[in-house]
């Protein structure tokens, strides 16, 4: 049976970056928000990365001497090179941006409760490109089912745990996304070779 393994995903980083630090989320996402063409950022409603919460809490969203435009054509032609088609590229792409809106989701308190409105953009966005029921999704970021003796409870979320539910969200799409490229790439890097492989590890800094 072949296994796989993933190491150094920082998963953290993807939702909280120290202001102290210099330090940005994971390159990908400004590559998208700088290099993008001006039709599909539209249609992803893709912004400057300063817009976006994820993104804007570490240091300076910018890398001196690095051009994020030219950084994302590299990426796109190293997703072509180990067999992403540009049609499945611009499928990660929406992805990526839909965690980006998730993360601009405000959540807010009344007394001891979490809320969100109905009427929210960054969740209508998000949701959208997620292709998952916005009533839905908001109902369960805001509320917490158990089952008792058959019997099941439903009760609010604070806003604190609100936001750990958001922020949960987008680690687990994020991390089944790192999963899905790495086994891509060694499936494409398997291709053609003559020994036979039961074991491997797959490392990437997407």
């Amino acid at each position: 049976m072949r296994t796989h393994a993933q190491y150094l995903l920082e998963r953290s980083r993807l939702v909280f970056q120290p202001a102290e630090s210099s330090e940005r989320n994971f390159h990908i996402f400004y590559q998208l928000c700088a290099g993008a063409p001006s039709s599909e950022r539209k249609d992803l409603g893709l912004d400057e990365a300063t817009k976006f919460h994820y993104l804007n809490q570490g240091g300076n969203a910018v890398i001196a001497g690095v051009n994020d435009a030219d950084e994302f054509k590299a990426t796109q032609k190293a997703l072509s090179t180990v067999g992403v088609t540009i049609e499945r590229q611009w499928q990660i792409f929406r992805l990526l941006a839909a965690l980006l809106h998730l993360g601009n989701v405000k959540i807010g308190a009344s007394r001891n409760d979490a809320m969100l409105s109905e009427d929210e953009p960054a969740l209508f966005m998000a949701t959208r490109m997620l292709g998952v029921d916005m009533a839905e999704f908001r109902k369960w970021t805001l509320r917490k089912q158990i089952v008792m003796r058959g019997e099941k409870i439903v009760s609010n979320l604070s806003q604190a745990q609100a936001i750990v539910v958001r922020d949960a969200v987008t680690k687990y799409v994020y991390t089944c996304l790192f999963d899905w490229l790495v086994d891509q790439m060694n499936e494409s890097l398997a291709l053609g070779s003559s020994r036979s492989r039961d074991t491997m590890i797959g490392v990437l800094d997407m």
